[in-house]
């Protein structure tokens, strides 16, 4: 038995799309669990401090059975299967420029990545803009990333 070209094909696009699904839902997981690693940890310093301002011990930690998953483990790609061409570093950069004098946040950059089709972990950009701060390429300034060149006495 033999397989037809456009069968495999099909299979083939299937199992891509059904890749970025998932790949989809393990991000916004991701970002849910990060997002509650935040408040369990507020909760946890508020109570302290309400133990401490009563004077009353702090239990002793519970066993933390959950399982870790890594930033790995949400960001997984088969290295035969990369896009040509696609170079988050390069593409942040690119969005940083174009809104040169305003200004791009993160959570910007995200959206433009989502807008673009680029598929990226959970923490992305922030390894990128780390690399181009430690290059000297861009800079911080409130919150808001600017290319190094731009004159940031202007902005307001």
């Amino acid at each position: 038995m033999s397989l037809k070209l456009a069968d495999c094909e099909e299979e083939l696009r299937t199992a891509k799309e059904r890749m970025k699904e998932i790949t989809a839902a393990l991000n916004a997981l991701g970002s849910e669990r990060m997002e509650l690693d935040g408040v369990i940890q507020g909760w946890e310093a508020i109570l302290a401090n309400k133990r401490k301002a009563n004077g009353e011990q702090a239990p002793p930690p519970a066993a933390d059975t959950s399982t870790v998953i890594t930033e790995a483990d949400l960001d997984y790609r088969d290295p035969l299967e990369e896009e040509a061409g696609e170079n988050k570093t390069q593409f942040v950069r690119d969005q940083i420029k174009a809104h040169g004098a305003k200004g791009i946040t993160p959570a910007d950059l995200k959206a433009a990545a989502d807008a673009a089709g680029i598929v990226r972990p959970v923490g992305w950009p922030y390894g990128p803009i780390q690399r181009l701060k430690k290059k000297g390429e861009i800079v911080k300034r409130r919150g808001r990333l600017y290319p190094k060149d731009t004159n940031l006495a202007m902005v307001g």
